[in-house]
């Protein structure tokens, strides 16, 4: 029964996985990003035309056209989570990966946000506040471009630890838990959605009042569930691999996602500074876990005439 739940859910991702399936949300993000920019452009465009209109029309619309940047930027994070769901079955470091993008883009985004918060740009400098919270987040993004550019170079010189166990039954496993994460994802950007246009007041089952910083209900909330999906799959891949170093690697690096989780609801600027550690964790992991690799990677495939000796030191 569970068997063929899974194989028919590995089915759907192999589906929705397709060149034609990429190709088609490509174009559907571009199209949504660029009308979304324009949409959100003409809105305060015209609450800073026409001010006499009944505030309520533009009611928690910013009137700096610096925030219609931040419109795209949402389209663009939505589509990275997407990439991230379908990096799962792929590759754990890859999932990683793409846990650091999102998190280094929501830093950008919110540089736009906060620089368009200024009340006199001309005067930018009259508030120094301001101006050190978002050169702060300027410099902690760059320091996770960084790391996200090290941490993909690493994961793709890591040597490959060969596994004499059948993975197909992982694989579809992984796939199959994707899927399951694909609706999460979409439940939590549409309730998400209609939460922030006010329609879901009064719903018994979603008693918590609509955030007054959208952020801090979808992307919390979904690296929640990405914590337990982690801990879950490092659970059944002890049956796959059950190696220290693999062991290890995967705790570590949901201990990296864990500490994101509490970053995206720390107040500035300790969120960016949880965030470079726990991007930095990860690295770290992963740098020992490559050298761990390598090593035994070399001891494996020394020359035979050295093996009596290296019999010797493993029972001594």
């Amino acid at each position: 029964m569970l068997g063929s739940i899974r194989r028919r859910l590995a089915d759907i991702f192999d589906a929705l996985d397709s060149p034609a399936v990429r190709a088609w949300l490509e174009r559907l993000v571009v199209t949504g990003a660029a009308v979304g920019f324009l949409v959100h452009l003409s809105v305060i465009g015209i609450a800073r035309l026409f001010p006499d209109l009944p505030q309520t029309l533009f009611e928690g619309i910013d009137k700096s056209p610096l925030h219609a940047v931040y419109t795209p930027f949402s389209v663009i994070l939505f589509y990275e989570v997407i990439l991230l769901v379908f990096a799962l079955a792929a590759s754990h470091t890859g999932e990683v990966a793409k846990q650091y993008q999102i998190i280094s883009l929501i830093v950008v985004r919110g540089v736009f946000k906060d620089i368009g918060g200024f009340h006199d740009l001309e005067n930018w400098l009259a508030e120094p506040a301001a101006v050190k919270a978002v050169l702060f987040d300027m410099a902690g993004a760059v320091m996770m471009f960084l790391i996200v550019t090290g941490f993909n170079l690493l994961r793709h010189l890591t040597p490959k630890t060969p596994t004499h166990r059948d993975l197909d039954g992982f694989i579809q496993l992984k796939k199959a838990v994707a899927v399951l994460l694909l609706v999460v994802l979409v439940t939590l950007a549409l309730v998400n959605l209609a939460s922030w246009a006010r329609l879901i007041e009064g719903v018994p089952v979603l008693l918590a009042p609509p955030p007054i910083d959208v952020d801090l209900f979808f992307f919390p909330r979904f690296f929640e569930f990405m914590i337990f999906t982690d801990v879950f799959l490092l659970i059944v891949s002890l049956a796959y691999y059950d190696r220290y170093e693999h062991v290890f690697r995967n705790a570590g690096f949901v201990i990296s996602t864990v500490l994101l989780r509490v970053s995206l609801s720390t107040p500035k600027p300790y969120d960016v500074a949880l965030s470079l550690i726990a991007m930095l964790y990860g690295l770290a992991v992963l740098g020992v876990f490559a050298c761990f690799a390598a090593i035994e990677r070399k001891w494996n495939t020394a020359p035979m005439a050295g093996s009596v000796g290296r019999q010797g030191r493993k029972d001594g």
